[in-house]
């Protein structure tokens, strides 16, 4: 709930400073009332406030409130704390912060938006199915119920997730002949040259053997002399007396070489160059393409994967049909026993309705749930009719005190901590549905804290707070009214500026009665 609010230099106000936090409003819920001669800047004022939320542009140099609702600002990337402070600096350009965290005006309004519903705006948010489901979700006490429903939920999202294969497998289908052409004439492309893991490594050492096998051969045919002198040698080391045994193992060594190269010669000269050059060039081309060999053969299997993977489309796709049939039938249990709670609940619920909008001078409303496609709650759509006529074609009068008895249905099924922003909610009625206004929100600010401007007597006699807006010379001032002010400004608004003392007297019993 706002606690303080606090604005500069903010078009007809040189400066305002509110304080709504009091023991007796239980922690800032309650009815707060603004009153004040037309013209005198309320609805200025309210906009100011909101306008510290970001709801609107600020023309305030300073704005700033300070809130104690429990808001998740981490889950925003913010730092949160027990108290949070909304503030708007306005210099060149206008800068938003929430406990000196830099933010955009975009998110400030987003924050604010978990707490603050602005009821002047002709808005059907709380009329949408999804809303009206999830009041009738909350007024269903039975365990099972929301055993099944969490399971409906869950089995829905893994059917959007089964949709979404099919629709792609069906795509794919469509694109699939063509598609498998181009994947078998890239499969053969690499198949028919057949590339083997450094293969063309091993060529390419090939290639460069052949290019010096004439001059290994000569040098072979050269070496082989130093076995005439091998005997000469032996003869040697027998006369100093030295050992043959390290001169042997040399011959042998060299021996053994002889005979390798004159095998690798004997190979190369049975190898077609013209075979080995164009094999390298095929192998190029790979290269050249996919970077390296084992690149273009991890391509291949990508490609051979892609293309049994499209061969099997049909099978696959017919199995995914299969399988969501089977989940359509338990969704569509789940959701006939889903819906059938939600009738149930819906009688409840009207009959709170109805209880309001009776005492609002209203004509009576229903709630219809249809049969819609499988949605996040279920297969129902529902909506209010009133009086058998859409809510979108109801005077705003009407629209904003069937607001106020939805508030009121939903009162004891609400977990949220709202603050609510009501702007001449009361405008254009009589005075008995003015009093109904008053007493509806009365029982509202139990639960909300409510911001209400008012032209009427009886809004303004229930309110826990009333404060009053005047203009002099321009210049807009708001002040909290004692007792024996609230009975001035109430009879004003009875009589106008001649205060009768008639006027008075209904001031001070209507004053009576809303504190009673």
């Amino acid at each position: 709930m706002i606690e303080r609010v606090y604005l500069k230099e903010y078009v007809t106000f040189e400066e305002v400073e509110l304080e709504f936090s009091e023991v007796e409003l239980e922690f800032s819920k309650g009815l707060i009332v603004f009153t004040g001669p037309s013209g005198a800047g309320k609805s200025v004022l309210m906009r100011g406030i909101l306008s510290i939320f970001g709801f609107f542009d600020v023309n305030a140099k300073i704005g700033e409130a300070i809130v104690n609702n429990k808001i998740e600002l981490e889950k925003y990337g913010l730092e949160n704390d027990d108290e949070i402070i909304f503030r708007q600096i306005k210099k060149n350009k206008n800068r938003y912060f929430i406990n000196n965290q830099a933010v955009s005006k975009k998110m400030m309004r987003k924050i604010s938006e978990e707490f603050i519903d602005y009821l002047s705006l002709r808005t059907i948010k709380e009329f949408q199915s999804e809303n009206i489901l999830v009041v009738l979700d909350k007024i269903i006490e039975e365990k099972d119920y929301y055993v099944n429903l969490q399971r409906y939920k869950k089995l829905f999202y893994e059917y959007k997730i089964k949709q979404k294969e099919l629709q792609n497998l069906i795509i794919a289908e469509k694109n699939a002949n063509e598609k498998k052409e181009f994947l078998k004439y890239e499969i053969e492309k690499i198949k028919n040259i057949n590339p083997k893991p450094e293969e063309f490594e091993e060529l390419m050492k090939i290639k460069k053997d052949l290019s010096k096998i004439e001059k290994i051969k000569e040098k072979a045919f050269e070496i082989e002399n130093i076995f005439r002198f091998e005997s000469a040698v032996y003869e040697f080391l027998e006369m100093i007396d030295e050992k043959s045994e390290f001169f042997s193992n040399a011959m042998n060594e060299l021996r053994f070489a002889l005979e390798k190269a004159n095998e690798k010669a004997e190979f190369l000269e049975n190898v077609n160059i013209e075979e080995i050059l164009e094999r390298l060039s095929l192998l190029n081309e790979l290269i050249r393409r996919f970077g390296s060999i084992d690149a273009a053969l991890e391509y291949l299997r990508e490609k051979e994967e892609e293309f049994k993977k499209l061969q099997n489309l049909i099978f696959e796709k017919e199995k995914l049909k299969k399988e969501l049939e089977v989940m359509e039938n338990e969704l569509s249990n789940l959701s006939e026993f889903i819906h059938e709670k939600r009738i149930e609940a819906s009688k409840i619920f009207i009959n709170k309705l109805n209880y309001f909008l009776k005492k609002l001078y209203m004509p009576q409303a229903n709630i219809k749930i249809n049969y819609s496609e499988f949605n996040d709650l279920g297969k129902d759509e529902a909506e209010i009719i009133v009086n058998d006529i859409d809510i979108n074609t109801i005077s705003t009068g009407e629209f904003n005190r069937l607001r106020v008895a939805m508030l009121g249905a939903k009162l004891e099924y609400s977990d949220d901590e709202k603050t609510l922003f009501l702007d001449e909610v009361d405008s254009n009625l009589s005075g008995e549905e003015s009093m109904s206004v008053a007493e509806v929100l009365k029982i509202l600010s139990k639960k909300y804290q409510i911001f209400a401007i008012s032209h009427q007597p009886q809004l303004a006699s229930v309110a826990d707070k009333h404060f009053l807006v005047t203009k002099n010379k321009n210049k807009s001032f708001v002040k909290e009214l004692s007792k024996n002010e609230r009975i001035e400004e109430i009879a004003r608004i009875i009589g106008g500026k001649e205060k009768s003392q008639k006027a008075m007297e209904y001031a001070k019993e209507l004053l009576r009665r809303g504190n009673d």
